[in-house]
């Protein structure tokens, strides 16, 4: 291993237990706010940019993000739309030399690593321990722009190709206890800013929370850095069912569980302070009441899955694909529906909360995706405290969102296994689903600490459930669909984003208000109904 500079010579960043936060505190801790008069942003989407200038250009931004937004990557439409929402004005730049000749780095060295391989991992982890300025060098292009502009090497890991553990097995590197960056190394550049900004191990390995034959030990070992009860996982697993290992090992280890981010650009760049755009936690009064038809009908709310899914919301999600997408659809706004989004965007990304409720319709409803502050199986929770932590971070943040829903996804779906969350004053129910289903509880209501738990009941998801027209059938056969005082009366719909979009709910609502016993209405006003006329 080549060294510039011993270990012990290197300023390294100190990342003492904080007190009692929330989320992502610890990364913005000593930035300077929140928006930006002005953002360099690379055209990435112009410019033919290799992985290796990206990843060194998204490394500076994420040093460079610690005091203020400075440096943006663009790889698509999408990522100027989140960009414009934290800076009055941007300016073009093409390639890593312009960057560093508007913006110079004299304190900068490089680590040099091999994409692809775990010294990614460890040299993104080493920027992030590094005080000082470290850019991820991963190809001779790369280091000959950063050596024309004077910037030398700080180490070369190109040797640490199979070793997973070399950044936990420095003790002079010292890592966030609050986040913890799991992203694949052949595809490193999402989230390396944010890794860099927080002071985030960034591991992988194999990718597998749980079954990882070659190295048992790396979830344990990265996972047991975080402090339980106030942390969180981001990024995604591999393996062979990533979402049950990942969401499982990171609760049951007692962080909040996992924020679905393996494909976010920029997310430290839109990490800014909160409170710097007056995004503050406000108690929301619940919706007033709808009018009910004179005749009881059978009450239906539709819900978009995967909003917890927050790299969606980065990029297809808000895409502009007209009557074919969900958020930018043109179909949006015409048929009532309920939206899962993570409440953690408060927190993670203020300004990109902020811009989708300020472009809610009336007939929008955001309500808090799987499970709350995070994606986490509530009832994998190591103890009682973990799960009250859990649910009074959701409840902050779910105020910060104006949200009053939270629908709950576990590996096993007991109404009772919610009660933690129910405890929380401004949560007024849940929508549960199970993990292999979503609506095996078809459809049951239960009342826990006197709020509703409502199971979905059929799926809009094709083929693996209901298309538009055999849901309209088995809605239609239902029996004693219209007894409003108990669970045959109601339907929560679990809308697979993945097969199914706006445009679909609305043909399903046509036909439903044809049959003429069904109201169609958003999840808050399904939820009072229950609350309202069923016996418990």
């Amino acid at each position: 291993m080549k060294l510039n500079l011993a270990l012990s010579a290197i300023a390294l960043l100190s990342q003492a237990l904080l007190p009692e936060g929330h989320l992502f505190s610890s990364c913005t801790e000593g930035s300077s706010g929140g928006k930006v008069d002005n953002l360099l942003i690379v055209r990435a989407d112009k410019a033919s940019l290799t992985t290796s200038e990206k990843l060194a250009i998204s490394t500076y931004s994420g040093y460079l993000a610690r005091t203020s937004p400075q440096l943006a990557l663009v790889t698509k439409p999408e990522d100027e739309i989140w960009l414009n929402t934290i800076s009055e004005t941007t300016t073009d730049s093409n390639n890593l030399d312009d960057v560093l000749s508007k913006i110079p780095c004299d304190q900068c060295t490089y680590v040099l690593c091999e994409i692809g391989s775990n010294s990614t991992s460890a040299g993104i982890s080493f920027a992030s321990a590094s005080k000082n300025p470290v850019i991820v060098a991963t190809s001779d292009e790369v280091v000959t722009v950063l050596e024309a502009h004077g910037i030398t090497m700080n180490m070369n890991l190109t040797d640490t190709f199979d070793d997973a553990f070399w950044a936990l097995d420095q003790s002079d590197l010292v890592f966030s206890n609050h986040v913890s960056i799991l992203q694949n190394v052949n595809n490193p550049v999402p989230l390396s800013d944010l890794s860099v900004k927080c002071g985030a191990l960034n591991w992988w390995g194999e990718g597998d929370c749980e079954k990882d034959p070659q190295l048992p030990s790396l979830p344990a070992r990265a996972l047991n850095l975080l402090t339980p009860a106030d942390s969180v996982v981001l990024g995604w697993g591999g393996g062979d069912d990533p979402e049950w290992d990942c969401v499982h090992a990171s609760t049951s280890y007692g962080s909040f569980g996992m924020i679905a981010t393996d494909q976010a650009i920029n997310a430290g760049v839109l990490n800014i302070d909160a409170e710097s755009v007056g995004l503050t936690p406000q108690k929301r009064k619940p919706a007033a009441p709808q009018d009910p038809d004179e005749s009881p009908k059978h009450t239906i709310s539709f819900v978009m899955s995967d909003g917890d899914n927050v790299q969606w919301i980065l990029n297809d999600w808000s895409a502009e694909t007209g009557n074919n997408g969900w958020w930018s659809s043109e179909d949006r706004g015409k048929v009532k529906m309920g939206w899962t989004l993570s409440p953690s965007l408060g927190s993670l990304a203020p300004t990109v909360l902020t811009a989708i409720l300020d472009g809610a319709t009336e007939n929008d409803q955001i309500i808090a995706g799987p499970s709350g502050a995070a994606y986490a199986f509530v009832n994998d929770f190591p103890d009682d405290a973990t799960f009250d932590a859990f649910s009074a971070e959701t409840s902050y943040l779910m105020d910060m969102a104006g949200m009053r829903i939270v629908n709950v996804l576990n590996d096993e779906g007991w109404a009772e296994s919610t009660k933690n969350l129910l405890e929380q004053d401004n949560i007024d129910g849940v929508f549960l689903y199970e993990y292999n289903g979503y609506s095996e509880l078809e459809g049951a209501i239960s009342f826990v600490n006197n709020k509703p738990v409502v199971g979905g009941r059929f799926n809009l998801w094709s083929p693996n459930f209901y298309n538009v027209t055999t849901l309209v059938t088995a809605l239609a056969e239902l029996p004693n669909l219209t007894d409003i005082t108990s669970s045959d009366g109601y339907t929560v719909i679990p809308v697979h984003a993945w097969s199914h979009n706006v445009t679909d709910i609305v043909e399903a609502a046509q036909l439903l208000e044809e049959d003429g016993r069904f109201d169609i209405v958003l999840p808050e006003e399904l939820l009072r109904r229950v609350a309202e006329n069923v016996i418990q």
